[in-house]
This record gives C-alpha cells, sequence and structure tokens, in this order.
C-alpha cells in the first residue's frame, strides 16, 4: 500500500524514505551518456529486474517519461515515486512496483535508484527491502564500484554507500514556536540535513520537514541508519515538549479552529493553502483542541489535494482545481 495511505500511529513519523545510487560499471554516468548508451543502460536495468528469477520480476511495471503527460509525471512526483528532476526528464523512466512502495529510477543523476518509501518510522525495514532489491539487480549486472571508495556516483556527495536515507516528520509546534531554525542547525552540526517536502530546494509546506544524512562515504549503512534514527528520536521529542507548551495557548485554538472552518466551508482552496490549514487541524487534534471525525486522514488529504492527483486525468484549469479542492475538503474533513 502507498506510504500516505498506510495505517500510522505515530502523529510525527509520516514516511520513511530509503534511497540507492547506483551506476553501471561499462558505461558512462548520465550526463555524458549519449543516445545508444541511454538505451543500453535502461535495457540492461530493465532485464536485472524484470528478468531475474526473484519475485520481485512480477511486482513491477515500466513507464517511460517521454510516453506519460505532464500531469502523470507529476502525479508520481506528488506521491514521491520519482524526482522533480526525473520528471523533467526527456530520457529517463522508472520502474514502480503494484503497491507503490518500491520504486527504480533510470537516467536521473545516476544510471539507477532504488527507492523505498513506506508510512511511518519504519528505517530498518525499508533499509533490509532495498538491500534485497540491490542484490536482486547485483546479481545480474555489474556495478561501478571502488575497493577504495564504495559505489561510485555521478555526484561525489552519493559516493560510498549511495545511500540516503530519510524521515518526513510534521513538526507544526516547532515551527510555530520559532526553534525549527535550531533544529535544522543542530541537525547539519550533527551531519543531517533538513529539506522541505519534495527534497533539496523545496519548501517545508504543511509543517512537513524531511530529514536525511548528509554523508555517504566513511560510513555503513547500518551506521547511517542508527544515527538518522537517533536525532529522528531526538527531534520528535522537542516537537511533542512544543506541543505541549502551546496547550494553553488561547489565541493559537482560535487561530486552528479558524482553519477547520475554513476546510468545512470554503469554496476554493490552494495548494499550499491546503496544505497549511490541514497542518493547523492535525495540530489542533494532536494536542486535543480539535476533533474533526472526518472521513479520510488529515494527512491522506494533504497528498490527496495535490494538483495533479487533484485533477486525477482531467484537464482544469487553476480555479477550477481550487474549487474541486476545497469540495474534497468540505466532504472529508
Amino acid at each position: 500500500m502507498i506510504w500516505y495511505k498506510e495505517k500510522n500511529d505515530n502523529d510525527i513519523m509520516v514516511s520513511t524514505r530509503i534511497r540507492l545510487a547506483r551506476n553501471l560499471d561499462k558505461y558512462p554516468f548520465p550526463g555524458i551518456l549519449n543516445d545508444a548508451g541511454r538505451e543500453k543502460v535502461t535495457e540492461e536495468i530493465k532485464n536485472a529486474v524484470l528478468g531475474s528469477n526473484s519475485t520481485l520480476a512480477k511486482d513491477f511495471k515500466w513507464l517511460r517519461m517521454q510516453d506519460l503527460s505532464a500531469a502523470e509525471k507529476q502525479e508520481l512526483a506528488e506521491k514521491h515515486l520519482i524526482s522533480p528532476e526525473l520528471a523533467n526528464s526527456a530520457h529517463g523512466s522508472v520502474l514502480v512496483s503494484e503497491d507503490e512502495t518500491m520504486s527504480i529510477m533510470l537516467l536521473e543523476e545516476d544510471h539507477l535508484r532504488i527507492q523505498i518509501i513506506l508510512g511511518g518510522f519504519k528505517l530498518k525495514e525499508a533499509w533490509e527491502l532495498a538491500s534485497r532489491v540491490d542484490d536482486v539487480i547485483e546479481e545480474n549486472t555489474d556495478y561501478a564500484f571502488s575497493e577504495e571508495f564504495g559505489y561510485l556516483t555521478a555526484c561525489p556527495t552519493n559516493t560510498g554507500t549511495g545511500l540516503r536515507a530519510s524521515i518526513m516528520m510534521h513538526l507544526p509546534a516547532l515551527t510555530l514556536t520559532n526553534n525549527i531554525n535550531k533544529i535544522i542547525s543542530s541537525a547539519s552540526a550533527l551531519g543531517l540535513t533538513v529539506r522541505g517536502l519534495y527534497g533539496e530546494g523545496s519548501k517545508a509546506y504543511g509543517g512537513l520537514y524531511q530529514i536525511s544524512n548528509q554523508v555517504t562515504l566513511g560510513m555503513s549503512e547500518e551506521e547511517i541508519i542508527s544515527k538518522l534514527e537517533n536525532i529522528a528520536g531526538q527531534i520528535e521529542k522537542h516537537e511533542r515538549d512544543a506541543r505541549e507548551s502551546l496547550k494553553s495557548n488561547d489565541s493559537l485554538a482560535d487561530k486552528l479552529w479558524r482553519s477547520y472552518g475554513t476546510l468545512k466551508y470554503a469554496r476554493s482552496v490552494s495548494s499550499s493553502e491546503a496544505k497549511a490549514l490541514l497542518s493547523d487541524v492535525i495540530l489542533g487534534e494532536n494536542l486535543g483542541i480539535i476533533d474533526t471525525k472526518g472521513k479520510m486522514p488529515l494527512m491522506e488529504l494533504m497528498v490527496e489535494t495535490e494538483p495533479a492527483l487533484i485533477m486525477s486525468g482531467s484537464s482544469l484549469s487553476p480555479d477550477e482545481r481550487d474549487k474541486k479542492r476545497a469540495e474534497l475538503l468540505r466532504k472529508n474533513v
């Protein structure tokens, strides 16, 4: 089941992602690969996955970016199954598992990037699944690997394990109390990075932040995951402390109820406004201020109200999209 529909009892740890960057040993990196090389790399990776004797072979479907509409590519990006960079690629493609927990991006920055995304706080489970997929591919092709440096990647910051582990966290109280910058600074000093909803260069809409490792060289995969697990746990504690400090704040309660009222009765809501309002109401529920009893989990609505998912394959103007989003929110909050 895709990550945002999974049952999750943790109201701070939204999702877990493991990404492994890999390249094949006999081809140049994608940035200087010619058309013939791109075709060969794509076929070799496809055959390594779809032609394997593993049970994984029947799990994946292959999608070429050039065959998809702009809306279809945006929808994959909104679900975090591909990166915005791959969505804008003329040559890339992706293998997506039936349950949409696994995706293998082809010809993004590297030849392939294995990605596992699960709902909640499941670093070890996601890593074990990514490792199994990695093993299947490595049994059927040869990776670019150095005894000295580890897995070789297009960007030096990924060289070594090639592992990027991340937790998406909902941190509205730290944001409201203006303590989020301290958290970002402290995480950076400890070798982690804090980014917005869609990774590098994106904004933290709706109080959602991605915390991930910066270092991939000189540490084992287990060490990277253990460190992230420990620091994410500390950030969770700071968020819970910040929420506790807000419980008796009457002006905050007023703000949260106003957000709930807007979601219940507005006739037009933009994507960024929806995230901010939903974040407020989620916080209101967490603090025991609001009990929505809605038809759909609010975090799921965060994703389902994204532009391409709202359009659902149809062609809508921005105004029509905002009206349809407001209707979906009114029915489900």
